[in-house]
C-alpha cells in the first residue's frame, strides 16, 4: 500500500534525510537516527543496528558513488525514498535503491533499504524512470 503525503512531522524528517543523503553528509543523516535506529537492506541477510554500527556501514559504501539523488514516495503506508546514484565512471543517474522510514519517538527508529539488485526493480511499480 502506498501514501501519497507523510504527515508535517515525517515530511521534515524526510526532507533532512534526503538533504543527508544528496550531500553526503553522513553526519546529518546520523543525527536523524534513534540511538537504537535499525538499518536493513532486502534481499541481503545483513542488517546494522546503533547509530555507530550504521556509521561504519554507511562510511565504507557512500565513497563508491559519486552522487546521490533523492525522490519522495510512500511505501507500505510509511515515508519513503528512492534514491538515484551516478558512479565515477559512468555519470548517469541510475536507480539505486528504495528506502522505507520508520519514524520514531526521538527520530528514525529503522530503515528498510531495498539495494540492487531487487531496490532498482521496484522504481516502475512507483511511477519512476530507471534513470
Amino acid at each position: 500500500m502506498r501514501r501519497s503525503q507523510p504527515n508535517p512531522e515525517e515530511g521534515l524528517l524526510l526532507e533532512r534525510y534526503m538533504q543527508a543523503w544528496q550531500a553526503a553528509n553522513l553526519d546529518g543523516l546520523i543525527e536523524l537516527l534513534r540511538e537504537d535506529a535499525t538499518y536493513r537492506m532486502p534481499p541481503w541477510g545483513e542488517w546494522y543496528q546503533g547509530r555507530e554500527a550504521i556509521r561504519g556501514f554507511l562510511e565504507t559504501v557512500w565513497a563508491n558513488f559519486a552522487g546521490y539523488r533523492t525522490v519522495v514516495v510512500g511505501a507500505n503506508a510509511q515515508p519513503a525514498v528512492a534514491v538515484y546514484s551516478r558512479s565515477y565512471h559512468d555519470p548517469a543517474w541510475r536507480a539505486h535503491s528504495l528506502h522505507v522510514i520508520e519514524p520514531g519517538e526521538g527520530g528514525i527508529a529503522a530503515m528498510t533499504v531495498y539495494v540492487p539488485p531487487l531496490g532498482p526493480k521496484l522504481f516502475p511499480a512507483f511511477g519512476l524512470p530507471p534513470g
